[in-house]
């Protein structure tokens, strides 16, 4: 009988320690998904995005809108006309916000190219001129941007448009859309 036990015993232990040398430590898994810690995972899952987004601080796709076009900030931020060196930091919206927003461009005629949602912390600011890089944007496009502000979409004004580059003037954070009319 002792002899079972003991033979059981380190069976058990055997099996475990197989199980073990073989189950992916949570580090691991971390670190094949493209995340140092377990923190910037986190973070990245509250702004609705993968490893490559979270650390190019881009939206690439949004559930709900098409042949989405990837979304970065695109150069210094501009902050009640002083140059900061400022980051605006990008999240996707929600399907429901995407929806929305796709009927926004409808009611334009137009194509929504994506909609994202941005703050740019540690500003006060009235007026914050955002450069977004916007990949595959032709020269010439005309684009409308609107945010969505106190349950309301708003024309933002559109400062600039050049290739793969759609500068905004904001005066608040918040979902964007950027929209391509004819």
């Amino acid at each position: 009988m002792r002899k079972f036990i003991a033979l059981l015993g380190t069976s058990v232990l055997l099996c475990s320690m197989t199980v073990s040398a073989t189950s992916p430590s949570a580090q691991a898994v971390l670190a094949s998904a493209g995340f140092q810690n377990a923190s910037q995972a986190q973070e990245a899952a509250d702004r609705g995005m993968t490893a490559g987004e979270y650390f190019n601080n881009a939206v690439v796709n949004t559930p709900g809108v098409e042949n989405a076009m990837p979304v970065g900030q695109g150069g210094k931020i501009v902050v009640n006309g002083v140059v900061t060196n400022l980051t605006a930091t990008l999240s996707k919206v929600d399907k429901n916000m995407a929806a929305d927003a796709v009927s926004q461009a409808a009611a334009l005629g137009g194509n929504l190219l994506n909609v994202v949602s941005i703050s740019i912390p540690n500003a006060n600011f009235s007026v914050a001129t955002v450069n977004f890089y916007l990949k595959g944007l032709a020269e010439g496009t005309k684009i409308v941007a609107k945010q969505y502000i106190n349950g309301q979409w708003v024309e933002v004004e559109v400062v600039e448009v050049r290739e793969d580059h759609v500068v905004l003037n904001l005066e608040k954070s918040g979902a964007i859309a950027f929209v391509a009319v004819p």
